[in-house]
């Protein structure tokens, strides 16, 4: 009996901070993002999102189906999205060389140092978010999250 008490109370401990860590996770990305739509309210958080999806295809474009698959929303989200990215000049629609029907969205120049921008943005905030945290410390992040999650950033695990 006691064993299991003793288990069943650690569950319930391991639980409990599961959830502060997601809390303090979705608090802290809340934070960075907000910073960075301050220095650029001409985005919307999606379609920032979009920009930097959009971006990992730049040689080859990317189609509509393949962005709402990326991006877990339907079609005609992402439609509306493209349609306010090509009013700022920042993606264009192009047919699809290889096959006439198909169209790919790609990033125009000025949208390139756009994303060039908003990663600085990101970094800094994130840097100054985690300037809380000493050299060391941030060295015990690194090697706890990466025991959570090991694979490195890939375009299939990348929003």
């Amino acid at each position: 009996m006691t064993d299991q008490h003793n288990r069943i109370k650690a569950d319930t401990e391991r639980d409990e901070l599961t959830q502060q860590i997601l809390e303090h996770m979705h608090v802290l990305i809340h934070h960075i993002k907000r910073d960075v739509s301050a220095t650029h309210p001409h985005l919307s958080p999606p379609q920032a999102r979009l920009i930097f999806i959009i971006s990992r295809h730049s040689d080859s474009g990317i189609s509509v189906k393949e962005l709402a698959r990326l991006m877990s929303i339907t079609p005609g989200a992402v439609t509306q999205f493209i349609n306010g990215l090509i009013d700022k000049n920042l993606i264009t629609r192009e047919t699809d060389p290889a096959d006439r029907r198909s169209i790919k969205i790609k990033l125009t120049p000025p949208a390139e140092k756009e994303i060039q921008n908003l990663k600085k943005d990101f970094f800094n905030s994130a840097a100054r978010k985690f300037g809380a945290l000493n050299t060391e410390e941030m060295k015990t992040l690194v090697n706890l999250v990466s025991k959570i999650n090991p694979a490195p950033a890939t375009e299939e695990n990348l929003p």
